[in-house]
């Protein structure tokens, strides 16, 4: 170990917070010069230094991740290589996750091919990193197919049984919302247009309709088991936060038309809505919409708690999509694109309902099978 570096974490376990600031300035700039073994030697001797609890004050676990976070940010195969070594270690200390997403935004995808790929992952970690990064890439390129090194890798995750395997190398139709646009800035993030009165837009029963659903006589079928399915996307908020789930299927007879559903709606047994009370709004949606609902949902952080970032808050979003649209949970996702494209989608208002904290976590979504006789309500809310 480079006797500088040795020194450096000596007088880091010792610093004050104005010694750390000057620290991580030094790190930035020295990633900026291309300084990358330096910065690598320093992320490893951190890395074993969290390990084996010799942190008291945390100044080395959070100069860790901000070395880390240089060198994945930095574009360029020397900084990609020098974080891969710290990967290959044994204890890298930071989410593997969460560098993934910062590698596939900041490089190119030959970098990513020839430097994580073109070799086997020494450890867990760094193999977690090359899952992760394969997937976070299709959210960034089209080009995930055109390199053999990613597909052999991805047909390796799919025989080893990965979660990630079965997401496909590039983006399904009602996906490409989700692709991050050239240039965007560092914070970007998919959006989800709130669900506002818009002339024309709001759905709403009429007197044909509310006798319809008045005779439509529905059962609740809820189950734990899918009702966890339903709430997969917004599993985060409830484990890490002060989340709240409502995920409800209903059962219906005869089957209901689309233009009954604002009637049948206010007539079911909802957790969010007691008796006596409605969604105030009720507005169309599509398959796109709902994605990308479930996906900003599974992607963000909760009120506390960190996101699941985009490899796995696709797989999350899919998973919900599933249990929402009735496919089975082992089913291709492209045979879950099938029955989400021939679903009836509705966002619900959400503003009105007690039940929901209305801080900057909520969603409500219905779906509407295509028999007409299967329906599925999500609601979800966080708050700190």
């Amino acid at each position: 170990m480079d006797k500088d570096i040795t020194r450096t974490v000596d007088a880091l376990c010792e610093a004050d917070d104005a010694d750390v600031s000057v620290l991580r300035a030094e790190v930035e700039s020295r990633v900026a010069t291309g300084e990358f073994d330096w910065a690598g030697g320093l992320a490893a001797e951190l890395a074993a230094r969290t390990a084996v609890g010799r942190d008291r004050q945390g100044h080395c676990a959070a100069a860790l991740y901000w070395t880390l976070n240089a060198l994945a940010a930095r574009p360029g195969p020397q900084s990609l290589r020098a974080l891969v070594r710290v990967l290959d270690s044994p204890h890298p200390g930071v989410s593997p996750r969460y560098l993934a997403a910062v590698v596939a935004h900041g490089h190119r995808i030959e970098d990513i091919a020839d430097e994580v790929f073109d070799r086997a992952p020494e450890t867990a970690d760094a193999r977690e990193f090359a899952a992760c990064l394969l997937h976070e890439t299709v959210l960034v390129s089209d080009a995930v197919n055109g390199h053999p090194a990613l597909r052999a890798f991805a047909d390796t995750l799919l025989a080893e049984g990965h979660p990630l395997a079965v997401l496909p190398l590039a983006l399904l139709p009602e996906e490409h919302g989700l692709r991050r646009p050239a240039g965007a800035a560092d914070d970007w993030t998919w959006t989800v247009p709130a669900v506002w009165p818009e002339p024309g837009d709001a759905l709403e029963a009429t007197p044909a309709t509310r006798q319809r659903a008045a005779a439509a006589e529905p059962t609740e079928t809820s189950l734990p088991a899918t009702t966890e399915a339903m709430g997969a996307a917004v599993a985060h908020w409830l484990a890490q936060s002060n989340g709240k789930l409502a995920a409800q299927e209903f059962w219906l007879p005869d089957p209901v038309a689309p233009e009954d559903l604002p009637a049948l709606l206010a007539l079911l047994p909802l957790t969010p809505w007691p008796p006596g009370q409605t969604p105030a709004r009720l507005h169309p949606s599509d398959p796109d919409l709902a994605l990308r609902t479930l996906l900003t949902a599974a992607l963000r952080a909760p009120a506390y708690g960190h996101g699941n970032y985009g490899a796995y808050g696709r797989l999350a979003a899919w998973r919900s999509l599933a249990a929402l649209t009735g496919t089975p949970a082992d089913a291709p996702i492209t045979r879950t694109a099938d029955r989400v494209r021939q679903t009836t989608w509705l966002r619900l208002g959400t503003a009105s309902a007690p039940w929901f904290h209305n801080v900057a976590w909520d969603l409500a979504l219905a779906a509407l099978h295509p028999d007409g006789r299967h329906l599925a309500v999500l609601a979800a809310t966080d708050t700190d």
